[in-house]
């Protein structure tokens, strides 16, 4: 019964939001639109049309700030019957697009790109962060100042000597990721019972999917190689990610990881691909494995934290799948066959 009370008002709620999500013939319709602001106008006339009245963004990067405002948005409206423990874990979720915000600002900062601050959110969702005064500051010692009174702070702060070492503001944004993931699992190890492992499945695939997209960007942007890879990886329940963090993982371990997430079957299977190629098939496994997940757990037991999981995973999944969209209209045709790059589409 306690759980019936505790979640009822939120269940009833978020499983209304559900119908809000995009569905395949609504992104069939936004890639059929040649341009940015076509498919700008095209989203308008989908759910997110009480949200985009305004005139067309000039670029992706604006179209970027207008989505994380909405998601986070609707996914806030979706948690604010919930009290508690669930109250607390559900707003560790929505803190999710503070860090993104905030990983956005510290690019800004490094890059010393000031001019594109007007792309920033704020105020910000979960945490109060004063992204302004970050890409204004002098030093990384200066931001983790500015965060002491968020839970950002300790891993920043904790960076500050790879930072210095090696100039590149990942090891900053991989220190927030690794520690974001474990304050929230947890936090939800915390409710114990149903709660913890339906939501623990959910954030597992959500972990692997954020490994391998780690991967792909460290091989093909930083070279960093198999085997340092483990000083970087998010600690996650499911298998993929524990044998991603293996300190001796190498190159045929991750063909043999994609082998088995294609069910078995045999890693030649990818002959002729790129490590980078292997590693974006193997994120997009994991993408339609971490759906399946969400549905699953929206089809168990109702009265639960699971189907606030499962909704944030779907609005987080939606939300890059626009990104993804909106990037290859400003880039144009030389962006190839976008469609193939968007996944949990029903």
């Amino acid at each position: 019964m306690r759980s019936l009370a505790r979640y009822a008002a939120t269940n009833a709620l978020t499983r209304t939001m559900l119908s809000e999500l995009l569905s395949r013939s609504d992104f069939d319709h936004i890639l059929r639109s040649e341009t940015l602001d076509g498919a700008w106008l095209a989203l308008r006339k989908t759910t997110y049309g009480e949200w985009t009245q305004g005139d067309p963004p000039s670029d992706s990067a604006g179209v970027e700030k207008v989505l994380r405002e909405v998601t986070a948005s609707r996914f806030k409206r979706a948690i604010r019957s919930l009290r508690g423990a669930p109250r607390d874990v559900a707003t560790i979720l929505l803190s999710r697009w503070d860090i993104d915000n905030l990983e956005f600002a510290l690019r800004i900062w490094h890059g010393r790109d000031n001019t594109l601050q007007k792309y920033l959110t704020y105020p910000t969702f979960a945490d109060d962060v004063h992204v302004y005064d970050i890409v204004e500051s002098e030093t990384l010692e200066e931001i983790a100042l500015i965060l002491s009174h968020t839970p950002y702070f300790e891993p920043v702060r904790a960076s500050l000597r790879a930072y210095r070492e090696k100039k590149a503001i990942y090891v900053v944004e991989m220190a927030l990721e690794r520690d974001y993931y474990a304050r929230l699992l947890s936090a939800v190890r915390d409710l114990g019972g149903t709660d913890a492992s339906q939501a623990q499945k959910v954030i597992g695939a959500e972990i692997d999917m954020i490994n391998l997209s780690w991967l792909a960007r460290m091989v093909d942007y930083y070279g960093i190689k198999a085997a340092e890879f483990h000083e970087y990886v998010i600690p996650g329940p499911s298998e993929v990610s524990r044998r991603l963090a293996d300190p001796g993982l190498s190159d045929q371990d991750i063909e043999d990881i994609r082998g088995d997430l294609q069910g078995g079957r045999s890693a030649k299977e990818g002959e002729g691909f790129s490590q980078l190629e292997g590693v974006a098939l193997m994120e997009g496994l994991v993408r339609e494995m971490a759906v399946d997940a969400a549905h699953r757990s929206l089809a168990g037991y109702p009265f639960s934290i699971g189907c606030v999981f499962a909704f944030y995973l779907l609005k987080r999944l939606e939300f890059m799948n626009l990104q993804t969209v909106f990037v290859a209209k400003s880039i144009g045709p030389a962006a190839g066959d976008v469609g193939s790059r968007l996944y949990g589409l029903r």
